[in-house]
Formats: C-alpha cells, structure tokens, sequence
C-alpha cells in the first residue's frame, strides 16, 4: 500500500514539474513575441514619420508654388510665415508619430519582461510544490508503513 502511495506521490511531482516548465516555456514564447513586436512598432512608426515627412514637404512645396505663382516675394512677411508654420507643424507632427510609436514599443518591452518573469516564477513554484508533494507524500507513506 506505501508503494502505491509513494507511486502516486512520485507522478503527482514530475506533474508538478512538468506544468512548471511548460508555463516558462510558455512565457518565453509570449516574451519572444512582445520583442518582435516592439521591432515592429518602431519599424512600422518609422515608415509612418518618414511617410509623413514627405507630405509635409509636398505640401511646402505646394505654398512655395502658389507663392511663386502669386509673384509674391516668399523671402519675407507672411509667406515665409506660412512656409515655417508648416514646416514647424509637420515637424510636431513627425515627432509625435515617432513618440507613439517608441511608447507602444515600450509596452510591448515590459510586457516582455513580465512573461519572462511569470516564467521564472511558474517555474520556481512548480519546483515548490513537487518538493512539498514529495514531502508530504513521503511522510504519509512512512505513517502508512510504520502502521502496518
């Protein structure tokens, strides 16, 4: 009967080590992923700043050719007004679009750096629990054996 007992005690244990490990792994999976995508993200919000980037500068241009087509002298006085708010405007713009982008990225980091760490937990409990498994069983078997 303590044989049984002890058997039953051994599974449950390597059950116990088995779920940890599969939970780290898991989580090193979901980190793995976050990283990609914070690369992601900043990736994607560099094409968007650079995408930006030139729309603004279409759109000087545009100023600058309705100026010129206008004759109106773009070195000085409200032309060159509108030509800075724009350029100043768009350069907001860019930044903001790469800020989003490097705080998503940050959010996708520290969701990383939480799997990898549910992993080490996961793992060190399952570690726990199959020692106490095993203690406990061990100790119940040896009552049982002794009673016999």
């Amino acid at each position: 009967m303590c044989w049984v007992a002890l058997a039953g005690v051994a599974v449950s244990a390597i059950g116990s080590m088995q779920a940890g490990a599969d939970a780290k792994q898991t989580a090193a999976i979901n980190a793995k992923l976050a990283g990609i995508q914070a690369e992601d993200s900043l990736s994607r919000g560099g094409v968007e700043e650079d995408r930006y980037r030139r729309q603004i500068a279409q759109i000087a241009g545009a100023q600058r050719s309705e100026i010129g087509r206008r004759n109106v002298q773009g070195g000085s006085g409200t032309a060159l007004d509108l030509l800075s708010d724009t350029a100043q405007i768009g350069e907001e713009d860019a930044l903001t679009i790469r800020n989003e982008a490097a705080r998503e990225a940050w959010g996708y980091r520290w969701q990383a750096d939480e799997s990898k760490r549910y992993g080490k937990a996961a793992s060190r409990n399952a570690h726990y629990q199959a020692g106490s498994t095993l203690l406990t069983g061990g100790a119940q078997a040896y009552g049982m054996w002794k009673a016999a």
